[in-house]
């Protein structure tokens, strides 16, 4: 893989994976938002040496939010938002934000589970393509299940 720089400018370009995690709450299923910078993240990073796009999903997804337990009910298709893999998945953990282990620094604020909408409003540009995919096939499946 080439030798790519990540910093918060780079990010939309460098390549990497990440998870929009759902979560069923109430009746409905909310959306995992990692607040940073301004804008609600979802959990996502650089490949590591040796990684896979779906390992580093996983990995980062526990390293940024101590999720662990992912269900993916919708299987492990994909969309790519410019270098970005990202996947679907359900947990049924609350979730937390902790320093990164390695860098010992927090990489968000806090953690919100809100609805699509306020997602969609409240998340950087360049990941609105992966969360109204998301979205699509949550609510398709909801359609179907009714």
């Amino acid at each position: 893989m080439e030798d790519f720089k990540w910093t918060w400018e780079t990010a939309p370009k460098a390549p990497g994976s990440g998870i929009v995690v759902v979560r069923f709450i109430d009746g409905d299923y909310k959306v995992l938002g990692l607040w940073a910078r301004g804008g609600y993240d979802i959990p996502k990073g650089h490949i590591e040496e040796g990684e896979d796009f779906f390992e580093t999903a996983i990995r980062e997804t526990e390293e940024e939010s101590s999720i662990t337990a992912l269900n993916f009910k919708w299987g492990k298709d994909h969309i790519k938002v410019d270098r970005l893999i990202v996947y679907l998945a359900e947990t049924t953990q609350e979730g937390k934000v902790v320093k990164n282990k390695h860098s010992g620094i927090l990489e968000h604020e806090h953690l919100k589970w809100m609805g699509w909408d306020e997602m969609l409003e409240k998340t950087y540009d360049y990941l609105k393509p992966a969360i109204l995919w998301a979205k699509e096939k949550v609510l398709s499946d909801e359609v179907k299940d009714s």
